[in-house]
Parts: C-alpha cells; sequence; structure tokens
C-alpha cells in the first residue's frame, strides 16, 4: 500500500505541495532564493514587468507584511525596485530589474525541463488536463467557503 492509497485527496494535495516545494527550493538554492520569492518575480515578469504592490500581493495570495518582507530582500539582490505610484502617493509600482528580469527568464527555463522531465514523467496529458479540472474545482469550491459555513 502507498502514501496515496490511504490518504484522502486533500492531504495528497498538501503532500505534493510540501515535496515540489522542496524540489523547487533545492532548484533555486545556487540563486540564492527561494520559491517564495520568485513567485512575486515570475508574477511581475508575466504581469509585463510591473505591477502595484497591493495587486502583487492579491497575485501571488501574500499577506501585505508578508509581500514586503519577501521583496525587501529581492531589492536588496537588486532583483526588483520600488518606485512610487503615480496615481496614489502612498503606493509603489514593483518593477524588475535587468538582473531580475534575467533571473526570472533563466530560472524558469529550468523549472519548464525540470516538471517536464520529472515532475510529469508517465502522466498524460489527458490525466494532467483532468487533474487541473479538478483542482480548479476545488479551489473555487474553497473560495466560496464562508466562516460560518466550517
Amino acid at each position: 500500500m502507498s502514501i496515496c492509497d490511504s490518504n484522502p485527496l486533500p492531504r495528497l494535495i498538501y503532500l505534493t505541495s510540501i515535496v515540489l516545494q522542496a524540489h523547487a527550493d533545492e532548484v533555486l538554492r545556487p540563486y540564492e532564493l527561494t520559491l517564495e520569492q520568485f513567485h512575486p518575480l515570475k508574477i511581475i515578469l508575466l504581469e509585463g514587468g510591473a505591477v502595484g504592490q497591493s495587486n502583487l500581493c492579491g497575485l501571488a495570495s501574500k499577506t501585505p507584511a508578508n509581500m514586503t518582507r519577501i521583496l525587501d530582500r529581492l531589492a536588496a539582490k537588486n532583483f526588483i525596485e520600488r518606485r512610487p505610484d503615480p496615481l496614489d502617493r502612498r503606493a509603489f509600482i514593483i518593477h524588475l530589474t535587468e538582473d531580475g528580469e534575467k533571473l526570472v527568464n533563466e530560472v524558469a527555463g529550468l523549472f519548464a525541463g525540470y516538471l517536464n522531465k520529472i515532475v510529469m514523467n508517465g502522466i498524460s496529458s489527458e490525466d494532467e488536463e483532468c487533474c487541473r479540472r479538478v483542482l480548479k474545482r476545488i479551489i473555487d469550491n474553497l473560495g466560496r467557503i464562508t466562516p460560518d459555513a466550517v
């Protein structure tokens, strides 16, 4: 009997997340970066190289305090710059630096190869699509939970 046979789906999702994060952190270690730090960089690139800090919090599912801590570390490594938002002087727009963009592109290539060769090995495109649909449904269901429903 494997771990997959004896655990409910939510537990398997949790375990998968833990294992994936550990492997991702290992891939990122030579760059002195964690997955928690890489994720906002990737989002900024996907948003065209710049995004409002509060919007980034939502896109990365991080609290403002947690995102500030992450951005402080990324700024210290010269991967991002905070620039005042011209429409709101209390807010910042987060921009990828040239070093940040180069890093994201390099690491994204490593992750693509890693995911395709190792993580998705032996998984058909049909199974992958089915898994995507189920996970999206779970996320949607969780988004509809109200405090009184728990």
